[in-house]
């Protein structure tokens, strides 16, 4: 095998390969921020950049001439890998991230005259991580019939030596996004809310309603789903992105790249890197992402916000509404859930669920309240908690400070607006349960998996 230069400019390892020309982007920042690029990747061919960064030897050339627009976790990570002196690193990530933010926005307006392809939208963050929130810690009884039990779900001091979600300095990662998905918005979902993909991945389906007894197919394939008021979005529809639903059947768009776990909170999409050990908000447009955080092990979306865990112990943090910004919430617990209102921790011994109180009261005192006793996993949704019971077998609805027995809980469990859907354990059929009438009604199946929301009101 020999290791001369290719037309690429992938040589040997100790070879720069082919000297690239003059940058030639839409813009002039797109071309500032392209020769940024060749200079951080100075000696290093598009073979080396390839194996490294999973991204084709072409996508590399487009962001070394400006012709494309490098994503901006990408550009931080390559900027981290190549700059090993600290102080360097932390003024070129600024620098990244300055002309990052200046060729996205000239992006948006009109091409200066003699620009040449469009370099697709990218994720566009000029914040820098900020630092993270302290919160006092604090013991915390409650009285549950007639015992005083100690919640383990604890309000603790931060140690300001310890790494969480919202740490400064610590760059994100994860992968490059996939460049040239048209600009486009996630559609608003009417209907019934309630999505399902087909045994092994074949069609995206949604429910027709009570009465139809039919399911729509609005995709050929897929592998999870997420859905929420920010619309609905699939993984594996082409590829291992992340896709938005068009609003009608058959029209999908790429809005992200891979990650280990999405959320939905309101109008708002989260990815968390495939690494994990960053967070991004999609800027509802396009392949846009904004960085907020990280590292994070999981995370959890609903109306009180976006949540994640702490990857080295577990702790919960709320996300503040500013990148860099995340509050301390508990230590760790077995399971969390989000109702419209709520989060609920199962503890870490599964004893006891209790409900965060912080956006109720302001009492340092008192963040957390018994809510029921023993759970396997928690459920929630705009219809309310669920839980099932410490066997796993049953489900349950929490009401009037304690647990009901519902029946079989089934392979999957998903919350909507008023009913709960449940994917029997063979994966043959879809159920619904009304709790108007406490009654169970086959809706379909068989089915993959399952996703529900609570749908606006038209389009």
């Amino acid at each position: 095998m020999t290791g001369g230069t290719t037309d690429d400019g992938a040589g040997s390892a100790g070879r720069a390969g082919r000297r690239q020309g003059a940058p030639r982007g839409r813009t002039e920042q797109a071309n500032a921020l392209a020769s940024f690029v060749l200079e951080v990747t100075d000696g290093v061919t598009l073979r080396e950049l390839a194996e490294r960064y999973h991204v084709g030897k072409t996508v590399w050339g487009e962001y070394r001439s400006g012709q494309k627009l490098v994503p901006l976790d990408l550009l931080e990570r390559l900027v981290a890998d190549r700059t090993p002196d600290e102080a360097t690193r932390v003024s070129r990530t600024r620098t990244a991230r300055r002309l990052h933010a200046a060729a996205v926005d000239a992006a948006a307006g009109p091409p200066e005259p003699g620009a040449v392809s469009d370099p697709g939208p990218s994720a566009p963050t000029d914040t820098p991580p900020r630092r993270r929130r302290h919160r006092l810690a604090v013991g915390l009884t409650v009285t549950a019939a007639v015992a005083v039990v100690a919640l383990l779900l604890l309000v603790a001091l931060l140690p300001s030596g310890s790494e969480d979600i919202s740490a400064g300095g610590k760059l994100p990662s994860g992968g490059a996004a996939q460049d040239g998905s048209p600009p486009v918005r996630a559609a608003p979902l009417t209907g019934t809310g309630v999505f399902a993909i087909g045994p092994d991945g074949d069609g995206v389906l949604q429910w027709d309603g009570p009465g139809a007894g039919d399911w729509t197919r609005i995709g050929d394939t897929a592998k999870r789903l997420w859905a929420g008021p920010a619309g609905l979005f699939a993984t594996g529809v082409r590829g291992d992105g992340l896709f938005a639903y068009g609003g009608s059947p058959g029209r999908w768009h790429q809005v992200g790249e891979p990650g280990a776990d999405f959320a939905i909170s309101g109008t708002r999409v989260y990815r968390l890197a495939p690494d994990r050990g960053s967070v991004h908000v999609w800027d509802g447009r396009g392949t846009s992402w904004t960085w907020v955080g990280g590292p994070a092990s999981k995370l959890y979306g609903g109306g009180p916000g976006l949540f994640a865990t702490n990857p080295k112990d577990g702790r919960i943090f709320k996300y503040a509404g500013r990148p860099g910004e995340w509050e301390f919430v508990g230590t760790a617990g077995a399971d969390f859930a989000l109702t419209d209102r709520h989060l609920y921790g199962l503890t870490p011994d599964r004893a006891m669920v209790t409900r965060w109180l912080a956006p109720e009261t302001r009492d340092a005192d008192e963040k957390w309240t018994w809510a029921a006793g023993p759970a396997g996993a928690l459920f929630a949704g705009a219809a309310g908690l669920f839980s099932t019971d410490p066997t796993g077998t049953r489900l349950r609805h929490y009401a009037k400070n304690a647990w009901h027995d519902i029946g079989p809980a089934g392979a999957e469990v998903r919350v909507a607006g008023r009913e709960v859907f449940v994917l029997t354990d063979d994966r043959t059929s879809v159920r619904r349960w009304d709790p108007r009438t406490d009654t169970w009604t086959r809706v379909g199946g068989p089915a993959g998996t399952l996703a529900v929301t609570v749908p606006r009101a038209g389009p």
